[in-house]
């Protein structure tokens, strides 16, 4: 009696681990993308209420990109003096212009660049006239101002959704 496998049945497995292989990776992909979006919208939201408190306190936004005068420690990232983020995202904050009805604004941006696609999550922070502050977020692949408008590269896109559950634009 013959033991062993045929060579039709090594065949189907390699052919069934290769199916596997060619679903599982785009996945695996994409939630390492959205654990690592949720990192930078943690480290996002940290900097927004230190923001919006340094606001209140002072009756002025903090200088941009200046997060030392923050009331929380925003990491450096590796090997840098002055670029801040994490291993995945730099952060940058700045000043907008005001909306048009007096409302003041500040941005928090993190830019990422994976698989040559760049991608940058933004949380606009507003402070009303009555002096009550609202945040607007978004997954964009404009990097200057207050700009929304969904990535037009696949890649980035792909990654956009993940991170924003399917609507990047605002979320």
């Amino acid at each position: 009696m013959n033991k062993g496998f045929t060579l039709i049945e090594l065949l189907v497995v390699v052919l069934i681990i290769g199916i596997l292989t060619a679903i599982a990776i785009p996945q695996y992909t994409t939630a390492v993308e959205r654990s690592r979006g949720t990192e930078a919208l943690t480290l996002m939201s940290a900097i927004t209420g230190a923001v919006q408190r340094f606001r209140i306190q002072r009756d002025t936004w903090p200088t941009n990109n200046d997060f030392n005068r923050l009331d929380i420690e925003v990491p450096l990232i590796s090997g840098t003096t002055n670029q801040f983020g994490g291993t995945n995202f730099q952060m940058t904050m700045e000043s907008l212009a005001d909306d048009g009805n007096g409302n003041a604004r500040f941005l928090v941006r993190a830019a990422r660049r994976v698989n040559n696609s760049q991608y940058f999550l933004k949380t606009i922070v507003t402070e009303q006239t009555n002096g009550t502050f609202s945040t607007t977020r978004c997954c964009t692949a404009t990097q200057t101002g207050d700009t929304c408008t969904p990535p037009t590269d696949a890649k980035a896109m792909k990654y956009c959704s993940a991170i924003s559950n399917g609507t990047p634009a605002s979320f």
